[in-house]
């Protein structure tokens, strides 16, 4: 008599049998492609909130956006999304991680476009394409000068700038007075788009730094100091470039024979404004930068000179000449130099007008 209920199922056919395992291998089918299904749509969902931009149109505007310092990936991925920048703040995450980039987001100020993908955005704040303002300071500039153009170039407020020029020069390292006139370097600066005064100055010394000091040696006729002072005389005086070696040594023969310099350009400084023909009252002018009536340099730089000039006043041209005189009939800044008085007023006479 066949058993029913609780009967071993090993009498049962192979088909019977495997019944259970069909079934459990077809619900594992439909899990994998359940799963397969779900992991495909978050893929797809990645690589199309990863690499499509949030205005493709370009509708908006670029937009000017602050990485502070320490900020992390999240933070920033949810700043970009709330600016509209990317469409996620969680794909833009995983690009950061999946990139091995976390942590390399460098702080500044950055231009950004939601015209742009979210991939290219983190390449510009990884590379670091930070905003920065493109200042222009020619050689020959004073410190109040090279306040204006910061100012006006918005980057510092004037004002800061000079009070911490001209009383805190020691703080940018031991090579430099306290007042810097004279020690920022002529150059071309991309500087940070917010850059307080100390940074400003910082970057100004260093550059200047870098090139004065290779150059100098004991060798040079003047120490460090006499020898900035000196090229900030022969930058404001020369304006032929082959002139200024024949400049700086017309100075130091003036020295040696302790003669007053009578520089035109310390008079200039002292009366604290340019003036295109000096009269015998300025030169009467009562500063110590007045060369017209104090002996030796002044107590200062005149200006801030460039690499030209410092190397004028660290290798002078030697020659025997105590005098000279612009050259107006040729109308070009050239001077005409003369060994003593009696020629100085010869050419004086010839070459002025």
């Amino acid at each position: 008599m066949r058993r029913i209920r609780g009967e071993s199922q090993e009498g049962l056919p192979p088909v019977v049998q495997n019944a259970g395992g069909v079934k459990l291998l077809l619900r594992l089918f439909r899990l994998g492609c359940l799963a397969f299904l779900i992991g495909a749509g978050f893929a797809f969902y990645f690589l199309h909130t990863a690499l499509t931009p949030a205005d493709p149109e370009g509708v908006r505007k670029s937009m000017l956006v602050e990485i502070p310092e320490g900020a992390s990936a999240a933070g920033i991925a949810q700043s970009l999304e709330t600016k509209g920048l990317i469409r996620s703040a969680l794909a833009f995450r995983i690009l950061v991680r999946f990139g091995g980039q976390e942590g390399a987001i460098r702080a500044g100020h950055y231009t950004l476009s939601a015209a742009e993908n979210p991939v290219k955005i983190l390449d510009h704040l990884v590379k670091g394409d930070t905003l920065q303002r493109r200042v222009t300071l020619p050689e020959g500039l004073t410190l109040v000068e090279v306040a204006e153009i910061l100012e006006k170039s918005e980057v510092c407020p004037a004002e800061d700038f000079l009070e911490l020029a001209r009383t805190h020069g020691k703080d940018f390292g031991p090579g430099f007075p306290e007042n810097l006139e004279g020690y920022l370097f002529p150059d071309t600066y991309d500087l940070p788009w917010e850059c307080p005064p100390s940074e400003v100055l910082r970057i100004l010394t260093a550059r200047f730094d870098e090139v004065f000091t290779p150059m100098w040696s004991e060798k040079a006729p003047l120490g460090r100091a006499e020898t900035v002072v000196l090229a900030s005389l022969v930058e404001r005086e020369a304006q032929v470039q082959s002139e200024r070696p024949v400049i700086a040594g017309v100075y130091l023969n003036r020295l040696a024979e302790d003669m007053l310099l009578q520089c035109d350009a310390t008079v200039q400084y002292a009366l604290g404004r340019q003036k295109a023909v000096l009269m015998h009252q300025d030169l009467e002018i009562d500063s110590p930068y007045n060369t017209y009536r104090h002996p030796g340099l002044p107590p200062g730089p005149i200006c801030n000179p460039g690499r030209a000039a410092l190397e004028a006043a660290v290798r002078p041209q030697r020659t025997e000449y105590l005098f000279y005189v612009r050259n107006d009939v040729k109308g070009d800044g050239s001077h005409v130099f003369s060994r003593n008085y009696t020629e100085h007023q010869q050419s004086i006479d010839r070459y002025q007008r």
